[in-house]
């Protein structure tokens, strides 16, 4: 005959096994799994891709702003053929945007900055349409595509955190350099534009503190000696310094990659199952 005790206590360890295995999975596909949580194509209003639009226009369409210089004069200053989004095809094409403004998804753009008084002095490019909540989101990584010219000033990361300005320590950029804006969409090995990565941190040593008021300042300072604060992020984009030599200086695809922060249920389904595990042990050794 069979034990029917035996067989019942295999079937209560078996469900809390289950229970112990579901909390765990559940709780890992919350916080290992990192997804683009903004993403901006920076679309230009023309014609659709592959082809290029007859114009240059400026950041706003896409719920974007910029400045440049120790003033911080508007991009719109002298002309979105300075300082703007381009008519050329960026990189890459087949994305559509998440969280951004309400643009269109299938068209050419690729931010750019060339020719003129912007050319040569530094300049932030940003939008604050989309907040990144900390309490709910695990920032990973920030990154986008950088297509400069030959010698150009690179890119550090901007966010804006209670009001203040900060600017990674890392310098972003191609390693080699995009000789036209034509060229931006092809392959890195072929001309084309290159992903550049910051691997998010909050260290002190990865920041340097930023002065941006719109039409007033614009200057980075020095590197913080506190960590980054930990509260929402109202605002991103790139910072580029001075660039003497004038070279353009272009990007595109701007993503944020992040983890979601588990929900207090799904720690706590994995804590009571480990919890019942833990006693049911116990239970059998006695």
């Amino acid at each position: 005959m069979f034990d029917s005790a035996k067989v019942r206590n295999q079937k209560v360890l078996s469900l809390k096994k289950f229970v112990v295995l579901a909390g765990a999975i559940l709780l890992c596909a919350q916080v290992t799994h990192a997804q683009a949580i903004y993403f901006e194509n920076f679309g230009n209003i023309g014609t659709p891709i592959p082809n290029a639009v007859a114009g240059n226009t400026n950041l706003e369409q896409d719920g974007w702003s910029g400045a440049w210089g120790p003033t911080a004069t508007d991009s719109a200053v002298p002309s979105v053929n300075n300082f703007g989004v381009s008519g050329q095809v960026g990189s890459p094409t087949n994305l559509l945007n998440i969280g951004a403004a309400a643009t269109s998804q299938s068209v050419s753009g690729l931010v750019f900055v060339s020719g003129a008084a912007p050319s040569a002095t530094n300049f932030i490019v940003y939008t604050s349409a989309f907040t990144v909540n900390t309490s709910l989101y695990n920032i990973q990584d920030i990154s986008f595509y950088s297509g400069n010219g030959a010698g150009a000033a690179p890119f550090q990361i901007a966010v804006q955190i209670d009001g203040n300005w900060y600017a990674s320590t890392q310098l972003l950029s191609n390693n080699s350099p995009v000789t036209a804006a034509a060229n931006f969409r092809n392959a890195p090995g072929s001309g084309g534009a290159q992903q550049v990565t910051f691997n998010w941190t909050t260290a002190a040593s990865a920041w340097d503190s930023l002065t941006f008021v719109s039409s007033n300042s614009l200057a980075l300072g020095s590197t913080l000696g506190s960590p980054l604060p930990g509260d929402n992020i109202t605002a991103f984009g790139v910072y580029s310094g001075a660039n003497p030599g004038g070279a353009t200086r272009r990007f595109d695809s701007y993503e944020i990659d992040a983890t979601a922060v588990p929900e207090p249920s799904s720690v706590m389904l994995v804590f009571v199952g480990f919890g019942m595990l833990l006693g049911f042990r116990r239970s059998r050794k006695a």
